[in-house]
């Protein structure tokens, strides 16, 4: 996000991501969010259900006349990129108007970096001023008015999904984890360094190598692991080569995956496969 704002040269285009058309039926949690009552259990659910969508987390406060939501990121490190925070803003505001079919804006928005010339803010039909956090802030009033798209129905069918990947999380919330699914992500694509996970986490090489100590483990433990939890995966449900797999694992000598599948398993690649084939 941070790339796609600096190279673009459209203050529009985060208009464009955040209202394409159907948008909602891209991902669960928008589409729960979608079937609420009205624009205040909308964004109360996104507030629930962020952390499902991406490393980002809504802080919600109230008063007798507004709603305010606080974007921030789901740990203090983790810097909102201004693009980002333009699509999120623009989406909370097209989707409340898209729900309701009122011509809804909000009364205040404030970020720490202001965006890209005037586009957002014409949309919005608000100014955005500079602040100390990122924030949009709407009426109660309009956050009340009806969801035409409101269906109870469904909203009882995705909820239970919903809550058990919430419960997921916040089981394994490691840094161990979340090493781990990065890893996966990563290694097809010859990535397996620590600092291409510590990027994509949005952590310091030293901080993430420290956040691992506390849990008694290291970078190179978590790649082995990873590496051995896939090699296994790929051996039991593909007809993939040897060879593939080691290129899909980061390897770029099939000795090396050998050797390495050798020590994790006390087994050769081809004892395991004919095991397999018992």
């Amino acid at each position: 996000m941070t790339a796609i704002g600096e190279l673009s040269d459209d203050d529009a285009l985060p208009i464009k991501l955040s209202c394409t058309n159907k948008i909602e039926a891209f991902s669960p949690p928008i589409f729960a969010a979608y079937c609420s009552k009205n624009g205040a259990a909308c964004i109360e659910r996104l507030a629930r259900y962020k952390r499902l969508i991406g490393p980002m987390r809504f802080i919600i406060t109230k008063d007798a006349d507004t709603m305010t939501v606080v974007i921030e990121g789901d740990n203090e490190e983790l810097t909102q990129p201004t693009f980002l925070v333009s699509c999120e803003v623009a989406f909370l505001t097209h989707i409340i108007r898209r729900a309701t079919k009122e011509e809804i804006s909000p009364v205040s928005v404030e970020m720490r970096e202001l965006p890209k010339g005037n586009a957002v803010s014409e949309f919005l039909n608000c100014p955005i001023n500079n602040g100390k956090v990122n924030s949009v802030t709407c009426k109660s009033g309009d956050l009340l008015l009806p969801f035409i798209s409101y269906d109870e129905g469904m909203w009882s069918y995705f909820e239970p999904e919903l809550t058990k990947r919430l419960a997921e999380l916040d089981n394994d919330e490691s840094t161990s984890a979340r090493v781990r699914s990065v890893l996966s992500e990563l290694l097809p694509g010859g990535q397996s360094s620590i600092e291409d996970v510590a990027e994509r986490l949005g952590l310091s090489r030293r901080t993430l190598q420290r956040k691992l100590s506390e849990e008694n483990t290291t970078f190179q433990k978590q790649l082995n692991s990873t590496r051995e939890t896939l090699a296994i995966h790929n051996l039991r449900n593909t007809e993939m080569t040897t060879n593939d797999i080691a290129f899909l694992l980061g390897y770029q000598e099939i000795n090396s995956f050998l050797r390495a599948f050798t020590v994790w398993t006390g087994k050769t690649v081809s004892d395991y496969r004919k095991d397999l084939a018992k």
